[in-house]
């Protein structure tokens, strides 16, 4: 019985117990949930207020997309397993136009399981940061990455490699003293590039008690060689990577360098460092894999037996000092192996023969070798050609002589890049071109004096991409398999040779897109084999002999840009189809003997009235961030002859229709051309006005409308052009006063000689202002002016006859009194005439 009752004892407690667990885990989950809630509704709310302030003070970014309760499936926003947000991408949100960016930076603070922040180019100024604030804001482990210039960018980056301390692109440099006492001094890593950081802003905390900094980045700031700064950057013994490249540092390399001898990349380029490189500084330094000095003012002679025991060595780049390199004497033997060499522009070996360094000889890991503009002469070296691991050779730019040697033993080269352009070079071009190099990408001949027909093989380099044989001697005709069924081929530059016939035939060439055909005596007309490259961007034919009309059917290429047929010898009028180029970036139609109007439709090219980017081949054999060869295109603009590449070419827009014998007026419809950075309508036949709309064409920086048969004034509302760099109205027959305002004021008299009716600055001819006179006088003048003029004389002799008329007839007409009045004085002048005139007359009679 007692047991009984003990066991309903237990039962109705374990009852209780089970009641009473599930009650208190009711309450942890009722806790939890409404905490969590809490932070969730705390994330949303903060999210909204940044979206505000990122909208300051009248934007509308994420309006539409930030909508709703469930904020992890907002735009650019990503939450961890526990819904809360782990990462923020606000990346090119703000919209232009709202100024600067102040964000409060604790808002940020919200976000407790933040990983990621991304706010790069939204014009950030600098934050709003309470100094209470600053640990809970960035104490984390948040990586905030590329903050837009100007900003404070402040992160720790934890990881397997450690902590990262970054600070991109600061301008507040005040606020680093905040973070001073967070950076662990087991920082391995600093990265301070793209800042405007000189001698008197470093914060002496960075770079004070790192000794465990490993790796410092420093470059692309505004530093100038201040003894403090280097200094403590030596007493970094630890460091192995220094990267200074990108400053104004002057003077010599600081001897504390040498000391450093756990360096392994070390880049000192496009400074100001002068005076000679001391040989112990890198003969200590045997850990370096990565030396970079180039675009410095070093001089004097530096020997390569430097380097001799730096046998961890693989890239090193001296180029464009004022270096004398020698590589022969004293003798040596390298105990590295290169991956890079760059030693353009370094007078190599001048004092030894100016000859190849014989050092390279005994490399089988290089890949890439520069040793352009150094005068190096002789017969280009065979081994150099055919050596089995070089991928890339330029020989720019020196005095090698001879022709292309034959490989010894018949080895094949595997250089995909070979440069031996503006050299001495003669004789015929290799006919076996397309066995020993069979990997060639590029090949680059130009400016040498090689001479005959382009050998048949090199239509079978079949992975080749760019091919310039131009500024030579070459002649014959181009060969078949070069301009049909290559479809690897994306330029093709024979430029400058004398081929003497007409353009041949093109077909299936997919990947053509640049053709430089200029002044290689072609003649006749333009085929129409043309329309068959799909691609081509660039078409440059001038300076050649064609003598027909310009095709009408350069509509159908639908990626035509770039039109260049000056010098030659078109005739007819300008094709209206031109306007239906809607890519159209430059056209160049000068020299000719066109006729005709200006049409008016080219205000239909879209490219010419919104600008826009051309879109070149990109050519990238080396690495895919890296452009190793750009597109390269002549045009004539501001009356000069210049190549243009990269981005200068790609935004490039002109129209030059100098020098032929068009007629008209100019369209006013020229003015709508918004994008147009050069216009040359010069030594032409142009009659009329110059048009009040140039005044809104914004991009223009070109204007040439010289030798021409203009009239009337120059419109004062020309000097809105606020890029023009270039105007010229002489020898034409303008008249008024000169617009001297804005850039106008930096045009000297050259611009408007030739006009006689022109005055005012910067010409000599003072405009006349007739003197002030009294009003009554120019009341007076005004009257006789008046008086003189036939109309006024007319008018008169026609009213005095309407009032003399109706002054004698309406009263004969009104009154009966004056009629017999007038009858009566009538009859007695006809009664003295009838009876008395004959007697006078004959009185007269007796007399004579």
């Amino acid at each position: 019985m007692e047991f009984t009752k003990l066991v309903q004892k237990w039962q109705l407690y374990s009852a209780h117990r089970a009641v009473l667990s599930c009650i208190f885990w009711l309450i942890l989950w009722h806790l939890f949930t409404s905490s969590n809630g809490a932070t969730k509704e705390e994330e949303r709310r903060a999210l909204l207020q940044l979206k505000d302030s990122l909208n300051h003070p009248n934007g509308s970014a994420l309006v539409n997309e930030w909508v709703g309760n469930d904020y992890c499936n907002w735009y650019r926003i990503m939450c961890d397993g526990n819904l809360l947000v782990n990462k923020i991408d606000l990346s090119r949100i703000r919209q232009l136009g709202l100024g600067i960016w102040y964000p409060n930076a604790t808002l940020l603070s919200h976000f407790e399981n933040l990983e990621y922040l991304d706010l790069s180019d939204n014009n950030i100024g600098s934050w709003i940061m309470p100094e209470d604030t600053v640990s809970t804001v960035f104490g984390g482990a948040i990586l905030v990455k590329y903050l837009s210039q100007p900003c404070i960018c402040t992160s720790f980056i934890r990881s397997e490699l450690g902590m990262y301390y970054q600070l991109y692109q600061v301008r507040t440099w005040n606020v680093l003293s905040i973070f001073s006492s967070n950076i662990s001094y087991t920082l391995p890593a600093l990265d301070l590039r793209n800042n405007s950081i000189n001698d008197e802003n470093v914060p002496p905390c960075l770079l004070r008690n790192l000794s465990s900094l490993e790796t410092l980045y420093l470059s692309r700031n505004l530093l100038s060689n201040s003894p403090r700064t280097l200094a403590g950057i030596c007493r970094l013994q630890k460091l192995k990577t220094l990267s200074l490249n990108d400053n104004l540092i002057q003077g010599g390399i600081h001897p504390c360098l040498s000391k450093m001898t756990s360096l392994v990349y070390l880049d000192l380029s496009f400074n100001l460092f002068q005076g000679n490189l001391p040989s112990f500084i890198f003969s200590n330094l045997t850990s370096l894999e990565t030396l970079f000095i180039s675009d410095n003012e070093f001089d004097g002679t530096l020997s390569f037996v430097t380097f001799a025991n730096l046998s961890n060595l693989s890239y090193i780049d001296l180029s464009n000092n004022d270096l004398m390199v020698n590589t022969e004497s004293p003798s040596w033997f390298p105990s590295f192996q290169l991956t890079y060499l760059n030693l353009e522009n370094c007078h190599i070996n001048n004092d030894q023969g100016r000859v190849v360094p014989s050092f390279i000889s005994h490399q089988t890991s290089t890949l890439l070798i520069f040793l352009d503009y150094n005068a190096l002469q002789g017969a280009l070296p065979s081994w150099l050609l055919y050596n089995a691991t070089f991928f890339l050779l330029s020989l720019r730019g020196n005095s090698f002589s001879g022709g292309i040697p034959l490989s010894s033993g018949f080895a094949t080269s595997w250089l995909q890049v070979l440069d031996i352009s503006d050299n001495r070079l003669s004789g015929q071009l290799s006919s076996t071109i397309g066995n020993s190099f069979p990997e060639l990408r590029y090949l680059n001949t130009s400016s040498n004096a090689f001479k005959g027909e382009i050998p048949y093989s090199y239509g079978n380099l079949t992975a080749l991409e760019v091919l310039d044989l131009s500024n030579n001697f070459l002649q014959g005709k181009i060969p078949i398999n070069l301009r049909q069924n290559h479809t690897s081929l994306a330029q093709l530059i024979l430029s400058g040779n004398n081929f003497h016939e007409t353009i041949p035939s093109f077909s299936n060439m997919s990947n053509l897109a640049c053709l430089h055909l200029q002044n290689v005596g072609f003649g006749g007309s333009i085929t129409r084999s043309l329309v068959n490259l799909p691609v081509l961007e660039v078409l440059d034919i001038s300076w050649n002999n064609l003598s027909v009309s310009i095709p009408d059917w350069f509509h159908t290429m639908p990626n035509l840009a770039i039109i260049l047929l000056s010098r030659n010898q078109f005739h007819g009028t300008i094709p209206i189809s031109l306007c239906q180029i809607q890519k159209l970036h430059f056209l160049d139609l000068s020299a000719n003997s066109l006729s005709g109007v200006i049409p008016t439709c080219l205000n239909n090219i879209t490219s010419w009235k919104k600008e826009s980017a051309l879109h070149l081949p990109y050519f990238r054999w080396i690495s895919a961030s890296f452009a190793d060869y750009r597109v390269k295109v002549p045009l004539t603009t501001k009356g000069n002859s210049l190549v243009y590449e990269g981005t200068p070419l790609y935004f490039m827009t002109g129209l030059d229709l100098s020098m032929n014998q068009l007629t008209g007026e100019i369209p006013s419809q020229l003015g709508e051309l918004g994008a147009l950075h050069s216009l040359n309508l010069s030594f032409n036949i142009l009659t009329g006005h110059i048009p009040k709309s140039f005044s809104i064409m914004e991009k223009l920086e070109s204007l040439d409308l010289s030798h021409n048969n203009l009239v009337g004034s120059i419109p004062p509302e020309i000097v809105q052009l606020h890029f023009i760099s270039t105007f010229n109205v002489s020898f034409n027959n303008l008249s008024g006063s000169i617009p001297f305002e804005n850039n106008f004021r930096t045009f000297d008299e050259s611009s408007y000689r030739g006009n006689k009716g022109l005055c005012g600055l910067p010409l000599d001819t003072a405009c006349t202002s007739p003197n002030k006179k009294p009003p009554q006088q120019d009341e007076e003048e005004e009257r006789a002016g008046i008086a003189e003029s036939d109309f006024f004389f007319f008018s008169c002799i026609a009213v005095s006859y309407v009032v003399g008329f109706w002054v004698v007839i309406l009263p004969l007409v009104v009154s009966k009194n004056w009629r017999r009045k007038h009858y009566a004085a009538v009859d007695s002048c006809i009664y003295i005439c009838c009876n008395k005139f004959p007697g006078f007359l004959t009185r007269i009679k007796d007399c004579c």
